[in-house]
């Protein structure tokens, strides 16, 4: 009479391990930058091992204002990319099979002024991408734990750059972190310091899961 029970507990099992690849993926950076790269990609961020939230390790870019103006496309700070090896290529991959919904991370940084952050997230071979922005706004010099939803129909979704979510959601490999310049800032000749740590993925329950889960309590009712 354990039979389906047995089944479905199975199926559950079954199904944990097609998460395997990006659920609950973090980078902390304990043992170094872990080829995550510069504004334009041409140079590893900076790494120190102690600074971050709760004395953790974190990177850091640096991006001047000169080149900004008001209302222009946000500046990227630092990039991951499948081609660079970035984190070992642990966040690659399908994010909807996966159930991946939001995106969180620590971030700091020494402007003068608040700071919205944006990101884009876009396959492998950078486009098409998504666009997206947090409604969190980050103080000047202070360790902040910004988060994307990018589940779709999501409003931190501004823009999906000419392609379609399925498209670009089903085959992530670069990921750009930037912000939005405060317009008394823009354009001037200002280098700002960028820091980030704890970049984590959150998946959602998979549909194999909740069967799973659906038996057992079929199960237990009977």
């Amino acid at each position: 009479m354990f039979r389906p029970c047995a089944v479905s507990c199975a199926v559950l099992a079954l199904a944990t391990p097609s998460f395997a690849a990006i659920n609950g993926f973090s980078e902390t950076f304990a043992g170094g930058a872990a080829n995550w790269r510069n504004f334009n990609g041409t140079a590893t961020l900076g790494w120190s091992a102690a600074g971050g939230p709760s004395d953790g390790a974190f990177v850091t870019g640096q991006f001047n204002l000169a080149s900004t103006t008001v209302g222009g496309f946000p500046p990227t700070v630092m990039r991951a990319a499948a081609s660079y090896g970035s984190s070992n290529g642990g966040y690659v991959g399908n994010w909807i099979t996966e159930g991946v919904t939001s995106v969180g991370f620590w971030f700091r940084h020494d402007l003068s002024e608040s700071i919205a952050l944006t990101g884009r997230f876009a396959t492998p071979t950078n486009t098409p991408g998504a666009s997206v922005v947090s409604s969190t706004l980050v103080a000047s010099n202070t360790w902040t734990f910004v988060s994307f939803n990018v589940a779709q129909g999501s409003s931190d979704i501004i823009s999906l750059g000419g392609g379609t979510y399925s498209a670009i959601f089903s085959n992530i490999g670069n990921i750009q972190l930037g912000f939005q310049v405060p317009p008394s800032l823009a354009g001037q000749n200002i280098t700002g310091t960028f820091d980030m740590t704890g970049f984590t993925l959150t998946p959602a329950p998979g549909a194999l899961a909740l069967l799973g889960v659906g038996g057992l309590m079929r199960n237990r009712r009977r």
